[in-house]
């Protein structure tokens, strides 16, 4: 097959020559999956400051790798026999990945609503014995005025 004279084919051509940047359906392609996942984990550990970054950085790749088998299920379809009824392998693979990635997300959610509810907790205690402080100081100054 002769390359393409579209700049954005013929690059794909190119690098489907190489096993390491296959971009079939993009889905294994780390050229393609490295940029989403390094944006995907900033978003991440912006929403989850305290989690571990190995758990992000895993977060991430799932997201990353949704979006690009998410693309390629959306050009071709979920099916890849219509008598059969046979579904694209990358199908059962958004199916687990996102099973995985919305497990681990609840884990990430639930963790980070305790450490505000632990982290409230002490704010709320310092801005009390704040008002607790300056109140007693006025009845102080008050007594020493009269």
């Amino acid at each position: 097959m002769p390359l393409s004279s579209d700049p954005a084919k013929r690059a794909n051509q190119l690098a489907n020559l190489r096993p390491e940047n296959s971009t079939k359906h993009s889905g294994r392609s780390e050229v393609l999956i490295q940029p989403l996942a390094e944006r995907y984990f900033a978003e991440l550990l912006g929403e989850f400051p305290s989690a571990s970054e190995r758990v992000l950085r895993l977060q991430a790749r799932r997201l990353a790798k949704l979006e690009r088998i998410g693309a390629f299920l959306e050009q071709k379809g979920e099916i890849s026999h219509q008598r059969r009824g046979e579904v694209f392998p990358a199908a059962l693979i958004e199916e687990s990945t996102t099973s995985a990635f919305l497990a681990t997300q609840a884990k990430l959610e639930a963790q980070a609503r305790e450490a505000r509810k632990s982290g409230a907790a002490p704010a709320a205690l310092a801005g009390e014995l704040e008002a607790s402080r300056t109140a007693w100081e006025h009845h102080v100054d008050g007594e020493g005025a009269g």
